[in-house]
């Protein structure tokens, strides 16, 4: 019987949300589709906050005529602590019995505060310890998106970080390259990883996305906060247009994003050196910027390429050409759709 999950991606300028269908042997796309996030404080303090967000959620839902009320949805990363640490070699059970002490020692909070998950993703290869991806997020902020995915008249299956639903996506529309780093550029933040033998090792949050480069353009020239919007999506990166001008706005604010991508690169060459990073991914709404992925290729030395998730899902041809243009943005939520429970 084939499995039906809707991913939901609350982001601060955009809420996506993606239903799929899977059974033993293929994976459907049954309807897709975002809207705009209201214009409430993202950290959503209030309650009329959360039912203004479960509003726009419930109208998505309606628009895209789901047909099953289970979601998995996503808890911003920088909201959430992840942690790859090391520990000695151990069974699961000394794991599970160990991993509280563990986590103390990482995690800047009570952990009374925090609900914790783990998973084992390998060895280390230079001292044979154990690498684990270690997650707590806030119990308050998991309480808040429940109570949001509720109201919204859904049922809360599961709730993860943004990165990790990315990672899962990537890998499951790019099965051959087992080795990639991942560069997810939302509207506040963006998300650098790591993935190794198609599971993720390493990631970090930096304070710095879509929204700092426009507000760099509505400063330097003067435009409006949409108007900056939209010269950013038609110029970007693209030196030979409007004389460079967006270029050279923006170029500054990447190359530190380029900076934090060759650390992550440089520290898989030291850790894995018979191992070769293939691929840079970049998803999220900015990734469709002009010259983003020639400007990433040229400054990193690797191949780069935009996220398309519909790759290796099954859908009508219409439906997926019309997702095409927006597909960098839908690969949180099929990745949370593609969520095993």
């Amino acid at each position: 019987m084939a499995k039906i999950l809707l991913g939901l991606d609350i982001g601060s300028h955009t809420i996506k949300a993606v239903q799929l269908s899977r059974s033993k042997n293929n994976v459907s796309l049954l309807s897709a589709g975002y809207i705009l996030t209201p214009k409430v404080e993202i950290d959503m303090v209030g309650r009329t906050d959360e039912q203004i967000m479960a509003k726009a959620i419930n109208q998505l839902v309606s628009d895209m005529k789901v047909n099953s009320a289970d979601v998995a949805a996503s808890l911003p990363s920088y909201k959430v602590i992840t942690q790859v640490i090391e520990i000695p070699e151990m069974n699961e059970k000394e794991i599970e019995q160990s991993i509280q002490w563990e986590a103390e020692q990482y995690i800047p909070l009570p952990l009374s505060k925090v609900k914790l998950d783990y998973s084992v993703i390998g060895k280390s290869e230079s001292n044979s310890k154990l690498k684990i991806i270690l997650v707590a997020a806030p119990i308050t902020l998991i309480e808040k998106y429940m109570r949001i995915i509720n109201l919204a008249g859904l049922n809360p299956v599961a709730l993860e970080t943004e990165i990790i639903s990315s990672a899962r996506s990537v890998v499951h529309s790019l099965p051959t390259l087992p080795n990639l780093l991942l560069v997810s550029i939302g509207s506040n933040n963006t998300d650098i990883a790591l993935i190794r033998n198609h599971l993720m090792i390493f990631t970090r949050t930096y304070p710095l996305g879509g929204n700092t480069l426009t507000r760099a353009i509505s400063e330097e020239l003067g435009f409006d906060f949409a108007q900056a919007e939209e010269y950013k999506n038609t110029y970007g990166m693209d030196e030979s247009k409007l004389e460079g001008k967006i270029y050279k706005i923006v170029t500054p604010f990447f190359n530190n994003i380029f900076t934090e991508m060759e650390k992550n690169i440089a520290y898989f060459k030291e850790e894995y050196p018979k191992e070769e990073l293939m691929t840079v991914v970049i998803l999220g709404g900015t990734a469709k910027m002009p010259g983003l992925m020639l400007s990433t290729t040229k400054n990193i030395g690797i191949n780069s390429q935009i996220s398309n998730p519909f790759i290796n899902i099954q859908a009508n041809e219409e439906i997926l050409n019309s997702l095409t243009a927006d597909s960098p943005i839908y690969t949180t939520a099929v990745g949370l759709a593609l969520k095993e429970l």
